[in-house]
């Protein structure tokens, strides 16, 4: 891998570039786009016609149906458009399931139950008198609220997660749109610890090509240790004020770990994020770059600039990883979508074209749809719209648009309910959380034809102790593989 030592020094010691741009440039081979067909794509007032003449639509389908190529207008109504396009090739099969209840564990209802009639929103927008629960009421958020779009981000913020996700094995799949693509090794060398404890076994060859079927060039495959645990606003610690029992735990809302470890020209390079309680505080990070051999204090500030050559950004993490305060917010309404949220399976299975289509189980729920404008003049995204579960407020879609106002991104996320899986070993992590689990993101690029898939591998909302948060977030810690 050649590496521009006086570059690398210069964006680690301003410190105006950001952990996505340091990550990428020490990336062997970043992500060049290659030169395609221009579609023509839905712009943002495509959208708003959509949702006009769709909004209040009923299906003619029923649970246990499976559509098929020919059935795609009754679809039409309950997937975003742009995805439609995705979905029309001769094999594809959408089985049709009944909306499982996805009603959060009693801790969690509790809490709400107990303290959602004292919270506020403060002049700005900022949550106040918040201790755990669901923030607002379901029938609060409508669209002759004006307030209701902060007030749905507010209810996305603070839904259940137990205390956090983590994840095993995180591969960061490079697809380019046609194609086909060889089955790959999901790695188990993991250096680090998510307190999962996971044991499973994971896919071998012959299940990862029947997991990924279909089409696409896999251009690039990254693999990593993730895990997030929140802080503050606890639901099982509400008797401790919703705090985790480690130093200094008000003064965070989550704290976030990702290591790299496969392959070998990245191995070693993990960050750490701090997000703080306070809203209108910025984040802090700290990355360890084998190829210093040091820990550096970096900024994430640039939330929105492509991270490691995927289509992914740190903002765009779960739906939405940013800080409400930097956006505004509008509730347009509440909506039947299709989604996978209740996965038949443990892991994703993909097919399609361009292997990117959940071969799966797919359900009608009730969605929120929220868009978000950003303040900050020079962000990439004019809009974006998010799907958001109204039974528990995890999302389903993301739908990016460019300063243009045409589609740029779809981001497809397909879930397993807790209580679903099962593998023992996941059973054992997850049983009786109630939550559900991310399976597999997709990141589409639709105007570079090209996506990121990021399938997950020994996931769960585990219980945490307070000896592998104060080791697993310990900036100094960074340093534990070396190249």
């Amino acid at each position: 891998m050649s590496v521009n030592i006086k570059f690398m020094r210069y964006v680690l010691g301003v410190g105006r570039i950001g952990i996505l741009l340091v990550l990428a440039a020490i990336m062997a081979g970043v992500y060049v786009s290659a030169a395609g067909a221009q579609e023509v794509l839905p712009t943002r007032s495509d959208y708003a016609v959509w949702l006009h003449k769709y909004l209040d639509a009923k299906p003619t389908f029923k649970p246990g149906d499976v559509l098929s190529q020919k059935d795609l207008e009754r679809i039409r109504p309950f997937v975003p458009p742009g995805y439609l396009e995705q979905l029309n090739f001769p094999e594809m099969r959408m089985e049709i399931g009944s909306p499982e209840n996805h009603t959060p564990r009693q801790d969690f209802m509790n809490c709400t139950e107990k303290y959602q009639s004292q919270v506020r929103l403060g002049p700005d927008g900022a949550l106040e008198n918040y201790v755990c629960g669901q923030p607002f009421p379901n029938s609060s958020v409508n669209v002759s609220d004006p307030m209701a779009g902060i007030k749905a981000a507010w209810n996305y913020e603070w839904r259940w997660q137990n205390f956090g996700l983590a994840c095993y094995t995180l591969p960061w799949i490079w697809v380019r749109f046609g194609g086909t693509h060889e089955p790959f090794d999901i790695e188990k060398d993991i250096a680090w610890d998510t307190g999962t404890d996971f044991t499973g076994p994971l896919p071998d060859k012959a299940q990862v090509a029947q997991m990924f079927a279909g089409g696409g060039t896999f251009q690039r495959i990254l693999q990593s240790t993730y895990q997030r645990v929140y802080f503050s606003h606890l639901a099982p610690m509400a008797q401790n004020g919703g705090l985790l029992p480690v130093p200094d735990a008000k003064e965070f809302e989550f704290k976030e770990f990702t290591g790299f470890f496969d392959p070998f020209d990245i191995r070693g390079t993990a960050f750490i994020v701090y997000r703080y309680a306070d809203p209108r505080r910025q984040d802090d990070a700290w990355a360890y770059l084998p190829v210093l051999r040091r820990v550096r204090r970096i900024s994430v500030e640039v939330k929105s600039d492509s991270l490691l050559g995927t289509d992914h950004t740190l903002e765009d993490f779960y739906g939405f990883s940013g800080r409400e305060l930097e956006w505004k917010w509008k509730f347009l309404g509440w909506k039947d979508m299709l989604a996978v949220m209740s996965s038949k399976y443990d892991y994703a299975h993909y097919y399609g074209p361009n292997g990117i289509v959940p071969n799966d189980r797919w359900t009608l729920r009730r969605f929120a749809v929220v868009e978000r404008t950003p303040i900050r003049p020079r962000h990439p995204y004019s809009s974006a719209i998010d799907f958001w579960d109204a039974q528990n407020w995890d999302t389903s879609y993301l739908i990016a648009f460019d300063q243009s106002k045409k589609l740029w991104k779809i981001f497809q996320f397909t879930k397993v309910w807790s209580e679903d899986f099962k593998d023992p070993d996941l059973q054992r992590i997850n049983k009786g959380v109630r939550a559900t689990d991310f399976q597999t993101i997709a990141v589409m690029d639709l105007q570079n034809h090209r996506a990121t898939l990021n399938p997950i591998y020994g996931l769960g909302f585990p219980t945490v102790t307070a000896q592998h948060v104060a080791k697993l977030y310990d900036v100094s810690s960074l340093e534990q593989i070396h190249r």
